[in-house]
């Protein structure tokens, strides 16, 4: 058997890539964004890193989770920067986000019908410098697919933010950083690091999702009077029903 000989230049080229990551490394640099969350900000070593796709696996949505990336919206906006959000739940408050600080004139709303509409606009928009927030909802997205967002990342030195179904996180995936968003207590968010290089694994910490104090109030509660649906025979249709006839006759 004849013994393989490797090219040394073909060795260099592969670990000057981007996208390798050389373990024994200590001394690679952390490019990285502040949350604007200090507690956050220690976690992940500085902040969010940069040229990365960020998955952040929710166990619920509404549960604040968008309160962790307001002061990024905020900064990125405020410096005339593009932010699209693909495929949001929910239709996006526009006084709440104003009232963040947020320049609504650089944040765009995108949908898409297919799931390779979402992967193409998902990537052209990485490619384009502008800051991601998506959302696959039911799409189920390969290996492939987010190793294509991640490679946009590095190309175009911008972070991406995915959030994900928490379903997700059993899966490999090649995003630098996961995080799992539970949220046991009103207006906390509970952060568990499921993979982050250079963090203890099982991380975890304890931030605001709000900086207003407030309260649940149970309906039954509230200081006003409630009004419970009528009966159909004295109702609003039963009155026009009413109405009706008298014309008629």
């Amino acid at each position: 058997m004849k013994p393989v000989i490797q090219s040394p230049t073909a060795l260099t080229n592969l670990l000057s890539r981007r996208d390798i990551w050389r373990g024994y490394d200590r001394a690679v640099s952390r490019r990285v964004r502040p949350t604007g969350h200090t507690e956050l900000d220690a976690l992940l070593l500085g902040g969010w890193p940069k040229t990365a796709l960020i998955e952040l696996a929710c166990h619920h949505q509404g549960i604040g989770e968008l309160s962790l990336l307001l002061p990024t919206l905020e900064k990125h906006t405020q410096a005339g920067e593009l932010c699209i959000l693909l495929d949001p739940p929910y239709q996006p408050h526009a006084p709440s986000w104003v009232s963040a600080n947020i320049a609504l004139e650089n944040l765009v709303v995108v949908r898409s019908q297919w799931q390779r509409d979402w992967l193409w606009a998902a990537e052209l928009s990485i490619r384009n410098g502008a800051l991601l927030l998506a959302w696959p909802n039911h799409y189920k997205l390969s290996y492939s697919n987010l190793r294509k967002l991640q490679l946009a990342a590095v190309d175009s030195q911008q972070s991406a933010f995915l959030f994900n179904r928490p379903e997700s996180l059993s899966s490999a995936s090649p995003s630098p950083l996961r995080l799992e968003i539970h949220s046991h207590a009103l207006h906390q968010l509970d952060i568990r690091v499921h993979k982050f290089s250079g963090a203890i694994a099982d991380s975890r910490v304890q931030i605001k999702s709000s900086l207003l104090e407030s309260e649940r109030t149970p309906l039954n509660q509230l200081n006003v009077p409630i009004c419970y649906p009528e009966d159909q025979s004295t109702s609003i249709y039963g009155r026009y029903e009413n109405i009706d006839q008298t014309l008629n006759t």
